[in-house]
């Protein structure tokens, strides 16, 4: 089992039932956790619940409650601690730090990828022409048209273009 203190719904306040309590849960964004068919909250959730209905039983509708002490937990947190700062300023440094050195890094690797490059690169030829080879064209034989029309029918061979 866990070893953190949770609190049944029905203990935290007399002044609102158990499903007036999860629904102001659902508005705050908590979720209980069941246990044995009973609901439990942390004491801070549970803190919160109650604060949610002293604001309700004020006169405060539930979801104006729950904007108002949403708010004033996004003031609470929202306040820095001296304690962090200090810490959060050294790890921001040693952040910003790593992260000149990638530059560094990068900016070398690519001027050495530059130079590899340049080296295995071909050199630059103009292009030279080349004339592709072709047969000459074939030439008809030249004949008057008797010669024509006596070989069309005796030899045609002669006839073809070579």
């Amino acid at each position: 089992m866990s070893d953190e203190i949770l609190i049944r719904l029905d203990e935290i306040t007399e002044k609102a039932s158990v499903p007036q309590l999860k629904y102001w849960c659902k508005l705050l964004d908590i979720s209980p956790k069941v246990i044995s068919r009973a609901g439990h909250v942390s004491p801070k959730d549970a803190e919160k619940l109650r604060k949610m209905a002293d604001l309700i039983s004020a006169g405060i509708r539930p979801r104006d409650a729950a904007n108002t002490l949403a708010d004033e937990l996004m003031i609470k947190s929202s306040e820095p601690r001296n304690e962090d700062t200090a810490a959060l300023h050294s790890r921001i440094e040693s952040l910003e730090k790593a992260v000149m050195l990638l530059v560094q890094t990068v900016n070398n690797q690519s001027k050495k990828l530059e130079a590899i490059q340049f080296r295995l690169e071909p050199p630059k030829v103009d292009p030279i022409s080349v004339k592709v080879w072709e047969p000459a064209p074939k030439k008809a034989p030249q004949y008057s048209f008797l010669q024509k029309v006596w070989y069309e029918l005796m030899d045609p061979v002669r006839l073809r273009a070579y």
